[in-house]
């Protein structure tokens, strides 16, 4: 995928510089949807003199080129998606990850389908999908449950116990 990146930066007359590269490198090689910081992160590790003007001028126009896809993961969580084949990101409107769901819902012929009733040649399809992953949900949970607890011990006349958040009624803690 790297190759790929570099050749668009290549074909739009950028100069094709060892810290692009390394940049187009890191997201060809990426798991994740990186934010700027964990690209200039990672990058810098091996170009401490890259600067993160360098970066992020290199995302936006890999942007702008359509090889990477811009998401928006909720307030300063921009994060970008090396993989601009048609697929479903899942954003955690907690923890503000995002996920990959391939193969689901045949991307291809929905976009055969726009192009039938509308007329519209899609390029991509990126759709996201908003909610909460299994690891927020089981934190949220944990939170509710703690909050019922010390409610209902204070509701009670008990003092919340520090050690456990249950509350304790025989004054010793």
């Amino acid at each position: 995928m790297a190759v790929r990146l570099i050749e668009a930066l290549r074909s739009a007359g950028m100069r094709v510089t060892s810290q692009r590269v390394a940049v187009c490198e890191y997201l060809g090689e990426t798991k994740i949807h990186p934010t700027t910081s964990q690209v200039f992160e990672a990058v810098r590790r091996a170009y401490p003199e890259i600067s993160q003007a360098t970066v992020y001028n290199t995302l936006n126009t890999l942007r702008d080129l359509g090889a990477i896809v811009e998401i928006s993961a909720g307030t300063e969580h921009t994060r970008y998606e090396p993989d601009p084949s048609p697929h479903i990101n899942l954003i955690c409107l907690r923890c503000n990850e995002v996920s990959d769901l391939q193969d689901c819902l045949a991307p291809d012929l929905l976009m055969d389908n726009i192009f039938q009733n509308n007329g519209f040649r899609a390029t991509t399809l990126q759709v996201q999908v908003t909610g909460f992953c299994a690891e927020c949900q089981e934190a949220k949970r944990r939170e509710i449950g703690r909050r019922l607890r010390a409610q209902t011990g204070q509701a009670n006349g008990a003092r919340p116990d520090s050690r456990d958040g249950r509350g304790s009624t025989d004054g010793v803690t």
